[in-house]
C-alpha cells in the first residue's frame, strides 16, 4: 500500500474515534392535561429516555399551539408551601431517563394560541444543546384517562 494511502486510511480512522456518538432522546407515554377551553396554559408530562452514549441537555422547549414553552420543577419550602421554577436547562444522562410527572418535573405551555381539546395531538419540540430537536405529538388526556 503507497505511504500517502496508508496515512489518509489513519486520519479518517482518528477521526472516526474522536466523534462523539449522537445522543439520543426517545419519549414514553407523552400527554398534555385537558384543561377548559378558556385557558391560557395546560402542562405536559412525559419519560425523557437518553439511548445515546453522550449526555442529552435540553435547553428549550417549543410548540406551535402555545405562544411560550417552559420546563418547571416543584420545589417545597420549609413552611411546606410548594412552588414552580423555571428550569433553564436539563441534563440526562447517556443510558438514563428523567420522568416528567404531575407534582414534579413537568412541561407548561403558557400563552396558548389554541386549547387542544381532549384526542387532539399536539407536536411538542425540546431543543438540544447542538442545536438539534427531538420532537412527538402528546396526546391530549384528561387526568383520569392518563393513569392507565
Amino acid at each position: 500500500m503507497p505511504r500517502a494511502c496508508f496515512k489518509t486510511l489513519l486520519a479518517g480512522a482518528v477521526l472516526a474515534l474522536a466523534v462523539p456518538a449522537h445522543a439520543e432522546l426517545t419519549f414514553s407515554d407523552p400527554w398534555l392535561r385537558a384543561v377548559p377551553p378558556v385557558s391560557p396554559t395546560m402542562a405536559g408530562y412525559v419519560t425523557l429516555n437518553n439511548t445515546g452514549e453522550d449526555t442529552v441537555t435540553i435547553t428549550g422547549v417549543s410548540t406551535p399551539v402555545a405562544g411560550h414553552t417552559m420546563l418547571h420543577d416543584v420545589e417545597t419550602a420549609a413552611d411546606g408551601s410548594r412552588r414552580m421554577v423555571h428550569l433553564h436547562h436539563l441534563e440526562i444522562p447517556a443510558g438514563d431517563s428523567v420522568v416528567l410527572a404531575p407534582g414534579d418535573k413537568h412541561l407548561m405551555l403558557m400563552k396558548l394560541t389554541q386549547v387542544p381539546a381532549p384526542g387532539d395531538k399536539v407536536d411538542i419540540c425540546f431543543h438540544l444543546n447542538g442545536g438539534q430537536d427531538a420532537c412527538a405529538a402528546f396526546p391530549v388526556k384528561r387526568a383520569s384517562q392518563s393513569d392507565g
